[in-house]
């Protein structure tokens, strides 16, 4: 039997959608569609862009049925409910009902729309890509945050042995912070101006340097020093969790040459030999995760 639903990835730039086979967990062709919004828009214009995005997507899916809509959205939000909560990232809808906007746009059944953050899908859908032949799988994604996913034979999970309070690591307590104040995007602006003076913006600022053949030992360090700490964040949980697989997804992966055998070597140097891969295609992962609540 034929199974079609949406897929939809939000985030603080755009929302990206696609059709998803749930019997295959694969992509349909030609369905995707993404269209940019800014997070700190007026609520009409949010929403504006989101209706058309969705329609313009169905309107891909010829005769095809479609079942659900599985919505990967970034936290505080009403997972349940489907209400906004966030006062930062689209704060123009703070309590507004988005399964009823989503059900008015789409006509799809309000009890179909589902929703989760944007780590659990990507999770979800990288356990789903591979295969779902890992029991234990973690995904985080690396960039401007620090998202993680904890997937028990598919599900996700938020308890249990090895996984943090609520799934999540971004604010696990780390070196008298937070987890995320060291494998974010910041860290590295701060760390490479600590090395150099020099302010960057982003991982890629300082790639552009060192190809243009400045700070390349000093870029290598801020590298080591990073997969160091990132290894030091996810051993335990590797460890307790005994994780068969890690993925890694986030804009961070453009550089992955640069750090994934430096944290490959970390954890094999500490015992755990499990298997540190990325997907460079995150949006198309989380898609498939999100698309999988349908199922």
């Amino acid at each position: 039997m034929e199974k079609y639903v949406l897929g939809v990835d939000i985030g603080g730039s755009h929302i990206a959608c696609q059709i998803v086979d749930l019997n295959t967990c694969e992509l349909l062709a030609d369905t995707y569609v993404e269209v940019k919004v800014c997070e700190n828009e007026t609520a009409g214009v949010i929403l504006a862009a989101w209706e058309k995005a969705l329609k313009v997507c169905l309107g891909k899916s010829g005769s095809k049925t479609i079942l659900g809509i599985g919505v990967a959205i970034p936290s505080p939000f009403d997972f349940t409910g489907g209400i906004a909560m966030a006062d930062h990232k689209f704060a123009a809808l703070k309590g507004l009902n988005v399964r009823d906007e989503l059900h008015k746009v789409t006509g799809v059944a309000l009890e179909s729309i589902l929703f989760t953050n944007d780590a659990a899908a990507f999770g979800m859908g990288a356990w789903r890509i591979g295969g779902g032949n890992d029991g234990h799988l973690i995904g985080v994604t690396l960039g401007t945050g620090f998202g993680a996913c904890f997937v028990v034979d598919g599900c996700y999970a938020t308890y249990g042995p090895g996984v943090p309070i609520g799934g999540e690591l971004w604010n696990y307590p780390f070196r008298g912070v937070i987890a995320e104040d060291y494998v974010s995007t910041r860290w590295f602006e701060k760390r490479f101006n600590e090395l150099t003076s020099e302010k960057i913006q982003g991982v890629k600022g300082m790639i552009d340097f060192c190809e243009s053949g400045k700070y390349q030992s000093e870029t290598d360090q801020v590298f080591q020093e990073f997969s160091n700490l990132f290894g030091e964040i996810m051993l335990p949980f590797m460890q307790r969790f005994k994780a068969k697989q890690l993925v890694i997804g986030g804009g961070m992966v453009l550089s992955q040459q640069r750090f994934l055998p430096l944290i490959q070597s970390y954890f094999k140097a500490n015992g755990v030999n499990a298997e540190v891969s990325t997907l460079t295609d995150t949006t198309s992962t989380i898609i498939v995760g999100a698309a999988t609540l349908c199922s």
